[in-house]
């Protein structure tokens, strides 16, 4: 009964002084974005790009994305089955050159991966065939900008090598 009677004294006490921090210099902004990549095949996803929360770095920031594909089927030999899918993971820094339009860069890891039945299926009731997984990762760098259109629209644009091409942002930002 005492631990959370003193979280909630500490947590009322704490609460001027985080009102106080935040009416000086510039507020830190999150922004969430739906990503869309034309590479090989159309990969969908979703980016977090945080700015710093130290008031001396309020124009850094740092981003994380991950997009994938839709499985594609692929015609083999029946009764076997496979499947492709492509996978985009992102990550970097971005700087705000104004209060709406930011640069961002970093790394990213695009990979294809095949699935495939043996065609060897375990001889019980309702036995599955096995899958098994091919995967080939490229390893890139992406580079791009962030548009804020009026308080909370995002907009992005950029490049990305590891899937060879660009990257389209929609997103909202508090």
């Amino acid at each position: 009964m005492l631990k959370p009677l003193l979280g909630a004294v500490l947590l009322v006490g704490a609460s001027p002084l985080l009102a106080a921090d935040q009416t000086q210099g510039p507020s830190p902004k999150t922004a969430i974005t739906l990503d869309y990549i034309p590479a090989e095949s159309a990969l969908y996803g979703i980016t977090l790009a945080p700015s710093h929360y130290d008031r001396n770095y309020a124009n850094w920031g740092d981003y994380l994305g991950y997009a994938q594909s839709q499985k594609r089927d692929i015609e083999v030999e029946a009764p076997s089955e496979a499947y492709a899918q492509d996978k985009l993971w992102r990550f970097g820094l971005s700087y705000g050159l104004t209060d709406h339009l930011s640069l961002y860069g970093g790394a990213s890891a695009y990979t294809h991966e095949y699935s495939y039945t043996n065609n060897i299926s375990p001889r019980i009731v309702d036995g599955k065939p096995t899958w098994e997984t091919e995967r080939d990762t490229r390893w890139g760098g992406e580079l791009g900008v962030r548009y804020r259109l009026g308080r909370h629209l995002v907009l992005g644009l950029g490049y990305d090598s590891a899937s060879q091409s660009a990257l389209f942002s929609l997103g909202y930002s508090n």
